[in-house]
């Protein structure tokens, strides 16, 4: 129930900069709640850390899960569609925060989402993250040039497992030839919360140190609201808050 630590102007100029970077994507604005279970039934979170309330309905502590809703009520409508939308949203989750800086409660972020129908060879999703990439990468250079952030050697960790065996090399090799000053690196997946695939992009401090502040990967929850397997959902978000607080200069 505190202030977030960023002060409201400079929260609504990140504002403005995340939604001009996310130009390809519709932005829409979603409700403080969600309906009740979307996180712990749809996705494998726990209820223990949503705050939920007597109206069925609970404070939206992930928005990828609320836009994977929106998605498939597109999609419904038009199966064949490509929807990409993008927002920003002040998330609440109820677990502790530990001792990470910037790291509260409630914080902001610009969240992006693709769905439709997938194609050969993992194309859908290989796109998709590079294009999602794309728009953190013009973020990023807007923040620095706006704001006077202080980032240099950008990364993206590609995390992928046995059910999608082939996506990490193409996502490896679109990526090298999409961002040529990238440093790729690859590790396992060892998260449930994702399907196949997970993708970090950061950037290194002033003081050298590795900020993992954008997150990114590939889901099956539009294909279950959908009834078709078909349907392909890859979903990303970097932490707004954790920019000016991690890599500002000033």
């Amino acid at each position: 129930m505190r202030p977030s630590p960023i002060d409201l102007r400079t929260s609504v100029a990140y504002d403005v900069l995340a939604l001009e970077a996310a130009g390809g994507y519709e932005a829409v604005l979603l409700s403080p709640v969600a309906p009740l279970g979307v996180s712990s039934v749809l996705a494998p979170g726990s209820q223990d850390r949503i705050l939920s309330t007597i109206r069925g309905s609970e404070v939206v502590s992930d928005a990828t899960n609320v836009l994977a809703l929106e998605c498939a009520t597109r999609l419904r409508r038009t199966p064949t569609a490509h929807v990409r939308l993008c927002t920003v949203h002040q998330l609440l989750r109820m677990q502790p925060t530990g001792d990470g800086t910037g790291h509260t409660k409630h914080f902001r972020l610009l969240m992006l989402a693709e769905a439709g129908a997938g194609l050969p060879e993992d194309g859908f999703e290989v796109d998709a993250v590079v294009a999602q990439l794309r728009v953190y990468r013009r973020l990023l250079e807007s923040a620095a040039h706006a704001h006077g952030l202080a980032w240099e050697r950008p990364v993206a960790v590609v995390r992928y497992d046995d059910a999608l065996p082939a996506i990490g090399p193409r996502v490896r090799t679109a990526l090298e030839r999409a961002f040529p000053d990238v440093e790729i690196r690859e590790e396992p997946l060892a998260s449930g919360y994702y399907r196949g695939l997970r993708v970090g992009y950061g950037v290194h401090d002033r003081a050298g140190e590795l900020r993992e502040i954008v997150d990114l990967g590939v889901f099956d929850w539009v294909a279950q609201l959908t009834s078709n397997r078909r349907h392909r959902y890859v979903a990303s978000a970097i932490g707004l808050q954790l920019m000016p607080l991690l890599l500002s200069e000033r």
